[in-house]
């Protein structure tokens, strides 16, 4: 399929119904029901945005400790305490995966590939239409967020809407307003206005803004994108930061459940990104990179 970002917004919402319908989800549910022991999860890249979700969805569902992480730092911490590791990995055979396998914990891979390892528990979603071709992976990111939300809703149909957006989006960079509960939709946008280089993120917990985070809107001209979970200090927040910011871009769901409503931001933070773009005229699928990417990208050596 051409590389091009409209396409691919174009197929998002049948990418991942296609999955739902074709994945064996009995199964996967059945192997995460059985996970009932501390768990680390990892990714790199947009599959870290991946990781973190279904860190969140164990400790929410399985009520169990679970905790993302980059997989460069789990051959440095100490593991001890935890049982199992899941990597997620669309292709399921970077250098990633191979460092989180690198330890003596029960193996899980969450990924669209499988390959006969005995000692790996995959836990594999299907897809039928042809592969998405895009330097920023829209549908490798939310297929398995998506099935991963199935597990935590027991078959809850998923619903994705498109967001229209209307600014300018010229600034000097993107704060970015959020905490755990907001965490995967926040973790997509860091990586993604990275990624792409469509925008500078920086991310601010929104409670440690109020401890001096603030001085940074006072001398740059930026645009604030704040994940709204309409608490005291959502509204305190909002009501203050139209003095400081050139504008504020609000994301927000109806569901109250903290899960839900990441996984509905997740889904406007992609349109959000999409726009962007638009205005700068990049395309998020096609992203002239820097050519420092083509040493780096399948580096497997020391770390």
């Amino acid at each position: 399929m051409e590389k091009n970002m409209k396409i691919n917004f174009e197929y998002l919402e049948s990418r991942v119904k296609d999955a739902l319908e074709n994945t064996d989800l009995d199964n996967i549910r059945y192997q995460l029901k059985r996970i009932t022991a501390p768990t680390l999860v990892t990714g790199v890249g947009g599959s870290n945005v991946v990781s973190d979700f279904t860190a969140k969805v164990l400790r929410e569902k399985n009520r169990i400790i679970a905790l993302n992480n980059e997989p460069r730092n789990l051959i440095y911490d100490n593991l001890s305490g935890f049982e199992n590791v899941i990597a997620c990995s669309y292709s399921g055979n970077n250098f990633g995966v191979d460092l989180a396998f690198r330890n003596d914990l029960k193996k899980y891979l969450l990924s669209n590939n499988s390959f006969g390892d005995k000692d790996v528990t995959y836990l594999k979603y299907e897809t039928t239409i042809p592969e998405e071709r895009s330097f920023i992976s829209l549908g490798a990111t939310l297929i398995p967020i998506s099935i991963l939300l199935d597990y935590y809703s027991n078959g809850q149909n998923i619903d994705i809407k498109e967001r229209t957006f209307n600014f300018d989006s010229s600034c000097d960079c993107f704060e970015i307003f959020s905490g755990s509960d907001t965490s995967t939709t926040a973790t997509y946008l860091e990586s993604t206005l990275t990624e792409s280089g469509i925008g500078i993120p920086i991310v601010h917990d929104k409670y440690g803004y109020c401890h001096g985070r603030s001085t940074l809107s006072t001398n740059y001209n930026n645009i604030a994108i704040y994940l709204n979970r309409n608490t005291e200090l959502d509204k305190l927040l909002l009501e203050e930061l139209k003095k400081y910011y050139k504008d504020i871009i609000v994301l927000e769901s109806k569901e109250q459940d903290p899960i839900k409503a990441d996984y509905d931001m997740l889904v406007e933070s992609m349109y959000l990104t999409k726009y962007i773009a638009e205005q700068k005229q990049k395309d998020l699928s096609k992203v002239e990179y820097n050519p420092i990417v083509k040493k780096l990208y399948r580096y497997k050596g020391e770390l």
